[in-house]
């Protein structure tokens, strides 16, 4: 198979052409004819390894750049070629034929097939030597990419090695020591291309093997992440989120009481049990913050359990009690500074409001109207005790947004009224706010209802709009005429609420004004100024371009990127994240030239990340990300999440920056080919965000963000960021455990029962593709067993044995 040296006869009637130069010598030709076969992309040390010859010799007759049958990336070593299309394999396979070919038959599938044969045979003889002779980690690039699977997909005669290869233990070592994804997602895809064709018992052996080989490969003994649990109730697995819940490492009461509000918001009836058990667990001595924390897990779960929440809105104000019972108790060691522990008080106040107010809304929905009425007043009561004046107002907006909160239950007219009077009450205190620019923000933010929903945020409120837009105005003012940089994101907060009218255009402006005129006493203040500098710079250049100010919004956008430039190195790019955030936030609507500043922000990031101390950086992307898709899968049923999900660094193709963004400006919305080019370019962002994530290992960061998609409705983002929480937490799905410990415990009473014993065994009905489908969507082949028992017995033994391998690992 290495063919005769370069100064051999041409080979077939192709070597005639004026553009078959490669085809000119048997080495030439069984290059052309291996590439041909492969489908995918070789390198020079792919073809040297596959050939045995030096890289010279494979350079010397491959060409430098495309052809009418090649392509060609990159360059010296790294150069790979790849068939142009089914034609360019056509033409291939025609000229290494010798003898005479009637016309078309290149064409021909099964030609095709045996003269490609021989190639085929190669590159799966080259990953055997991996296998036994080599070692993985010494293999040829091709064997260990995603690509050469793939080719073998189709060809059910090539299943049998895809199978051996996908499974390779070894194998998958390697290849998630480089991405701990990439041996999942290759399993992944092989299975859904085994179960595409599965027609026989013996094809679900087949699928089976592949897919508890992947579920074998997650390291274990992890700890699941404190609010992971509670988005998988949303997503209306409440088995898995109690059993997770079950196995966080502390707090394991609050966690279940979130889990309990949860499955009360998805709709689930076994929500009060699961807050029961949660109380239970609460100790008689447990800590202020842990009451409070359980508090507001309670009446969040009294709201959504609407006519029958009043008793579970009488506990969360029972456990507020229990938490302030001693108010005067000698602060914890971690706050004996006394500001510090003023703080800390202030923010325990502020909590136990907001939870006296949603408990007030439960009671009023459930027809205790007093009750609520007094709640009420108590969650005011309880402001007053904050000391911190801005901090006070900003409560009072929270405790007048949820009261402003609007269920499917509707209120009487007299709770109605009796609600609306203390949210307007709450709502005028809030207005009292000091002029700072921070707090008036967020006063705005709340009252316009717009706060970003996550698991501490009830229903949404009804926006209490004149209010929430003299909040905003007064920050607009303050920022218009301030010579100082207004704080970080208020900016953006307070043009949210008015969108980009002329204060908010004067505004904009007076911030770009203030960068360039601030005068900074030395390089480390110029240094550590840039940081703030950068993200107001990026959200006045949103502010000025969505008010049609391109020119000044452009300026403003390179003049953020020139700020992140003067930050040191080390911390760079978390704030070339930050900027990129900002403008990815509109996405579909900035200038172009701001979104290619998005970009070039975004692959700034990417390069400078490098690190677990950058986890923030990738974390702000995707959140902004998740904010700008919004509800993009509303419509999408809750249903079971699967415990294994494809790699989003496999499943969505990184866009190569800002070489493609679209050339028009389309107000409003993006559309075509210009639209098509921004969204792969997000879709890349977004997908080396999160593989830089995933091969940190930030379960902590992934729940956050999972919990932020979930709340968001972008269920589908929710499902795969919370599967990758849990990979990154080392965690084994326990529910998967038991439900497969039952699987192959008793195998005689269990597969009878579905069929009516074991004389039904002819009777029994197998959709075998039904079920492999099934078993693709589960990650794992637990379901339908006994219906395989009844109709194969073998093959089921087999996957028995498959699973009980697994358990004994």
């Amino acid at each position: 198979m290495t063919g005769e040296d370069a100064t051999s006869e041409p080979a077939g009637r192709f070597a005639r052409s004026p553009r078959a130069g490669l085809m000119r010598t048997r080495l030439g030709a069984h290059l052309a004819g291996l590439i041909a076969a492969a489908g995918f992309a070789l390198s020079t040390d792919d073809l040297a390894r596959l050939v045995g010859r030096s890289h010279a010799a494979v350079t010397a007759l491959l060409p430098t750049a495309d052809t009418t049958e090649l392509r060609v990336d990159g360059d010296g070593a790294g150069r790979r070629w790849w068939v142009r299309d089914e034609a360019s394999i056509g033409r291939i396979v025609r000229a290494l034929h010798v003898g005479p070919l009637p016309a078309g038959a290149e064409d021909d599938a099964g030609f095709r097939a045996r003269a490609l044969a021989p190639f085929r045979t190669a590159l799966h003889a080259s990953a055997a030597s991996a296998h036994d002779d080599w070692g993985w980690e010494n293999a040829p690039d091709f064997t260990l990419s995603a690509a050469f699977p793939r080719s073998m997909h189709a060809r059910r005669d090539e299943h049998r090695r895809l199978i051996a290869l996908v499974t390779d233990a070894r194998r998958a070592q390697v290849l998630t020591a480089r991405d701990p994804d990439a041996a999942a997602q290759q399993a992944r895809e092989a299975a859904a291309a085994i179960a595409e064709t599965a027609r026989t018992p013996a094809d679900l052996v087949a699928l089976a093997t592949v897919l508890v080989s992947a579920a074998g490969w997650e390291p274990a003994g992890g700890t699941v992440p404190r609010r992971l649990a509670p988005v998988f109730a949303l997503l209306g697995d409440t088995e898995r989120a109690v059993a997770l819940g079950a196995r966080v490492r502390t707090d394991v009461a609050i966690e279940q009481a979130y889990v309990a509000r949860a499955a009360a918001r998805a709709g689930d009836p076994a929500a009060r049990g699961i807050l029961d058990d949660a109380l239970a667990r609460l100790g008689d001595d447990a800590p202020r913050g842990a009451l409070l924390r359980t508090a507001q897990a309670v009446a969040g779960t009294a709201l959504h359990l609407g006519a029958d929440g009043a008793g579970t809105a009488v506990d969360a104000r029972g456990l507020i009690e229990r938490a302030f019972t001693d108010l005067d108790a000698a602060p914890s060691v971690e706050n004996l500074r006394g500001r510090q522990f003023r703080s800390s008080r202030d923010e325990e106040w502020a909590l136990a409001a907001r939870t006296l107010a949603v408990a007030a809304v439960a009671l009023m929905q459930a027809g205790r109207v007093d009750a609520g009425r007094r709640t009420a007043g108590e969650a005011r009561a309880v402001v007053d005790e904050i000391g911190d004046r801005v901090r006070r107002a900003v409560a009072e907006a929270d405790v007048a947004a949820r009261l402003s909160v609007r269920t499917a239950l509707a209120l009487s007219p007299v709770a109605e009224a009796a609600l609306g009077s203390v949210a307007t009450d709450a709502a005028d205190a809030a207005l009292a706010c000091p002029d700072d620019i921070s707090g008036l923000a967020t006063v705005a933010q709340l009252l316009a209802a717009r706060e970003p929903s996550d698991g501490d945020t009830p229903e949404p409120a009804a926006p209490d709009l004149p209010r929430a837009r003299a909040a905003a105005d007064r920050a607009l003012a303050l920022i218009e005429r301030s010579a100082m940089i207004p704080p970080t994101g208020a900016l953006r907060t307070t043009v949210a609420v008015t969108g980009p009218t002329a204060p908010a255009v004067r505004a904009a402006e007076a911030v770009v004004a203030a960068v360039a005129e601030a005068r900074h006493g030395t390089a480390l203040e110029r240094r550590t100024r840039a940081r703030g500098e950068a993200t107001v710079l990026a959200e006045a250049a949103v502010v000025l371009d969505a008010a049609g100010r391109v020119e000044q919004a452009r300026a403003a956008a390179h003049a953020a990127l020139e700020a992140v430039g003067r930050i040191p190195a080390a911390t760079r790019a978390r704030w070339y994240a930050e900027v990129a955030a900002v403008l990815l936030a509109q996405a579909d609507t900035i200038d172009d030239d701001l979104f290619a500043v998005a970009v070039a922000a975004a692959d700034a990031e990417r390069r400078g990340s490098d690190g677990p101390w950058d986890a923030a950086a990738p974390a702000r992307l995707v959140a902004a990300l998740l904010d700008s898709e919004g509800a993009d899968h509303a419509a999408e049923a809750p249903g079971e999440a699967p415990t294994e999900s494809a790699s989003p660094a496999e499943s969505e193709a990184p866009a190569e920056s800002a070489s493609g963004r679209p050339a028009t400006r389309h107000p409003g919305t993006v559309e075509g080919e210009a639209s098509g080019a921004r969204r792969a370019s997000v879709a890349g962002i977004r997908a080396t965000a999160l593989a830089a994530l995933r091969r940190g290992e930030h379960a902590r960061t992934l729940t956050l963000l999972a919990d932020r998609a979930v709340h968001a409705g972008a269920l589908r983002a929710a499902r795969e960021l919370a599967a990758h929480a849990l990979r990154a937490a080392h965690v084994v799905d326990p529910v998967r455990i038991e439900r497969a410990t039952a699987a192959v415990a008793e195998p005689a009473s269990s597969d009878a029962a579905p069929h009516g014993g074991a004389g039904s065994t002819g009777d029994a009905r197998l959709d075998v593709s039904a079920v492999a489908q099934r078993w693709l969507a589960d990650g794992y082949p637990i379901a339908a067993l006994g219906t395989l028992a009844a109709a194969a017995p073998d093959a089921a033994a087999r996957i028995r044995a498959l699973i009980r391998a697994d358990l004994d690992r």
